[in-house]
């Protein structure tokens, strides 16, 4: 089945938009809780950022359908660029900068994930949709388990989290960069 390019190209998106997310939610609540010293219960509603792109860029990526690389490139690479982003944040840095970085990060996801999901279906012929389904999931899966490896394995190598949270998500985010480029191409 992985000899059609655009299911190596979903498939592998679906995984690189993954692996930044879970990166992120590893690395998001501990900053927000270790680093700036919010409450748990503040921490909450302070991911709320996250949520907005998620839940309102979708309806305006089903615009751009018809061009779906275009709309997945941009929204990991906005996955990307938010991490790239995050990984500046430090105890200093203004809730309001942070969040706004949060909202990059999630209008990527809502830009990518919806193409990518219906593209890692339609991929494959309607006698094998489920098949592509459970690809799509296992890519979700593959993709989260090993953002959270990469980026607990970049915290490990400093004395604390502080120190190793911008070399962690300066990593995950030059990865998700990098498989972006290979998305596009594919």
């Amino acid at each position: 089945v992985f000899r059609s390019g655009g299911l190596r190209a979903t498939t592998l998106g679906l995984a690189t938009g993954f692996f930044g997310l879970f990166a992120l939610f590893f690395v998001n609540s501990q900053y927000l809780q270790e680093v700036k010293g919010f409450a748990p219960a503040v921490t909450g509603i302070a991911i709320a950022p996250l949520i907005v792109g998620m839940a309102l860029v979708p309806k305006f990526a089903a615009r751009w359908s018809a061009r779906p690389r275009p709309v997945v490139g941009t929204g990991l690479a906005l996955i990307g660029l938010g991490l790239l982003a995050a990984s500046t944040a430090d105890a200093h840095t203004p809730y309001a900068l942070y969040a706004c970085w949060l909202l990059v990060i999630s209008a990527g996801t809502g830009l990518a994930m919806p193409a990518l999901t219906l593209g890692v279906v339609l991929s494959l012929p309607p006698h094998q949709a489920g098949l592509g389904s459970g690809l799509g999931t296992s890519a979700r899966e593959i993709g989260a388990a090993l953002g959270v490896a990469v980026a607990g394995t970049a915290l490990a190598g400093h004395a604390d989290f502080a120190s190793g949270m911008g070399p962690a998500l300066r990593t995950v985010g030059a990865v998700v960069l990098l498989a972006t480029a290979l998305v596009v191409m594919g």
